[in-house]
């Protein structure tokens, strides 16, 4: 059943990836990057409104937001890098994005480092680093200065598009998804502070979702007015236009779901498997989505995936 548990949520969170790239239908879309969290905001609202339904005890969102105030900052911050990051779908292909999103393990390792080191919890960087981990970063960091200069060097090949920015290149393409694994850095350390019993605030993990899905509604609400305004028009996410970018939200939590009971089963395991999800990205990218990426393109994001599962191994 774990093993079952945890297919399902690659493969949701694969499809994810691929429905986010397909609801790409033109770059040069207006406020795309809005529309994507406007489609995002329902999915939560929904998903809130589940949790608010189905309580036992009553709720204050205001008492709450104030009590669990780590959470509320973060989710501001995740409504922000969330809709900034989607810029990334537009620039990269899901082969590409998937993995370098998938970092976020070694990330969440190094502002874990930071935080503990400011507020006196450890006294040196070597107490939360193990060697496998150490090793693990350091790989992913490698593979992306080398992603990002192949990637550069391809694309300035290309006659086209010599005269492309600089967020169309290398680095550039990948700032992105970097962000987006900053923001679920973000997500794995507060929610630590946060639904600790022993060392945190013990907050109801119910509490979280409400919160965090009452946040991103209220900026899905502020976008949606936005591109009211500035269109002319109501922006409608439930047409065949932005199927994906609805499927790709649910998808997104419904892997959620399954990892959920796949952790409550046997968390030791359940992570580095799971860090092997892009890797079925870079598949259905290729067979699904014909994207067409070169073979050292290819080497490195591999390395980016190997490197992700050495942090999560290191920190099991």
């Amino acid at each position: 059943m774990w093993l079952l548990f945890v297919t399902l949520a690659i493969l949701m969170w694969a499809a994810t990836s691929l429905l986010y790239k397909a609801g790409i239908h033109d770059g040069k879309e207006q406020h795309i990057c809005l529309k994507y969290s406007v489609c995002i905001g329902l999915v939560f609202f929904a998903i809130a409104l589940v949790y608010l339904v189905t309580r036992d005890e009553p709720f204050t969102i205001w008492e709450s937001a104030v009590r669990y105030w780590p959470m509320t900052l973060f989710g501001l911050v995740y409504a922000v890098f969330n809709t900034i990051s989607f810029n990334g779908y537009i620039h990269n292909e899901a082969t590409v994005e998937s993995p370098v999103e998938g970092i976020s393990g070694g990330t969440s390792t190094i502002l874990l480092i930071i935080a503990y080191l400011a507020l006196g919890r450890v006294s040196s960087i070597s107490e939360l680093l193990t060697p496998l981990k150490t090793a693990g970063i350091v790989v992913i960091m490698i593979c992306i200065i080398l992603l990002s200069t192949v990637r550069n060097r391809e694309i300035r090949k290309d006659a086209n598009r010599q005269s492309a920015g600089w967020m169309t290149r290398g680095l550039g393409t990948l700032i992105f998804p970097v962000i987006f694994s900053i923001g679920d850095a973000l997500e794995t350390i507060v929610s630590g502070i946060c639904l600790d019993t022993t060392y945190g605030y013990a907050m109801p993990e119910g509490d979280s979702i409400i919160i965090v899905g009452m946040i991103y509604a209220v900026f899905a609400l502020g976008f949606w007015i936005y591109i009211w305004w500035k269109e002319r028009k109501p922006y409608n996410p439930f047409t065949k236009h932005s199927a994906p970018r609805i499927l790709g939200a649910i998808a997104d939590n419904v892997g959620i779901v399954f990892y959920s009971y796949a952790m409550a089963m046997n968390s030791v395991s359940t992570d580095p498997l799971l860090a092997l999800y892009p890797i079925f990205v870079m598949i259905g990218g290729h067979l699904i989505m014909k994207e067409k990426v070169s073979a050292a393109q290819y080497v490195f994001l591999l390395g980016i995936v190997a490197g992700s599962v050495m942090v999560i191994a290191g920190t099991v």
